[in-house]
């Protein structure tokens, strides 16, 4: 997990560490970048390893979450987000998944 880092000072570097039965698990390394808005239509579960980050909820008035190593964090699908602030480096590990059909 935490060797072998690519280099993420150009762009954000994501790497499929499990793809099988609906379920993606993901190591992310950000060196400093934001993002653009996300609206997935997975569930999203993301932990912060090393560094820090902040994601901003544009539809909820500009809230935001500070995440810092060992920080994690429940996305429901289509719930629109964005990363605003990452530490470099700082590296992620996401599970991405089917959301519940109730």
């Amino acid at each position: 997990m935490f060797q072998r880092l690519p280099d993420a000072s150009e762009s954000e570097r994501e790497e499929d560490l499990l793809n099988k039965g609906g379920v993606r698990i993901s190591r992310i390394l950000s060196g400093g970048q934001t993002s653009a808005v996300y609206e997935q239509d997975e569930d999203e579960w993301v932990m912060v390893l090393v560094g820090e980050a902040e994601i901003t909820f544009p539809d909820e008035h500009g809230h935001s979450i500070a995440l810092r190593s060992g920080d994690f964090l429940f996305l429901e699908a289509g719930r629109r987000h964005q990363v605003t602030r990452t530490s470099d480096p700082c590296l992620w590990l996401c599970v991405f998944f089917a959301p519940d059909s109730e």
